[in-house]
């Protein structure tokens, strides 16, 4: 196993563990969601941006030079972090490191499953896993970054 792989890794299990919340509703999906938002245009990137809670979606905000695309590939990121309980990059590297594919190993289709960076586990205190906090528009590991940057400098508030 190559070590640089394994440490980002492990690096990614504990932003899981420590990006979490204790409470979450509609006006934290606002706010978040305008947090990420002000991020994305201080990077001057432009990214499509959804937040969903117990499969409701609280926000959603395409800027100006994305795709409707980037709709269809937040819905596969989140379909992985559903599925495998981890973010959507960190599913994307260490299967890539196991040399296994969402088809072949777990029979999920590239229509409603990608192994791309950007989609994280609304993660509840007292609850786990209950959403996903998506960005879609750049390179997986900067929709990583934006969205795990984000969250973290946003309960530091």
């Amino acid at each position: 196993m190559n070590p640089d792989i394994t440490a980002r890794l492990e690096q990614m299990q504990q932003e899981e563990l420590e990006l979490v919340w204790n409470t979450f509703n509609s006006e934290t999906a606002l706010q978040l969601g305008l947090h990420l938002t002000q991020e994305a245009k201080h990077r001057s990137q432009a990214v499509t941006i959804e937040i969903s809670l117990k499969g409701h979606r609280l926000f959603l905000h395409a800027m100006e030079g994305t795709h409707p695309d980037n709709e269809n590939w937040i819905r596969r990121k989140n379909n992985v972090v559903n599925h495998f309980g981890s973010s959507s990059w960190h599913t994307a590297l260490r299967l890539r490191n196991e040399n296994k594919t969402l088809e072949k190993n777990y029979d999920l289709p590239d229509s409603d499953y990608v192994l791309a960076g950007g989609a994280f586990p609304l993660i509840l205190q007292e609850e786990g896993q209950v959403g996903t906090i998506t960005i879609s528009g750049l390179p997986d590991e900067e929709d990583h970054d934006l969205v795990t940057t984000g969250i973290r400098s946003f309960l530091k508030k």
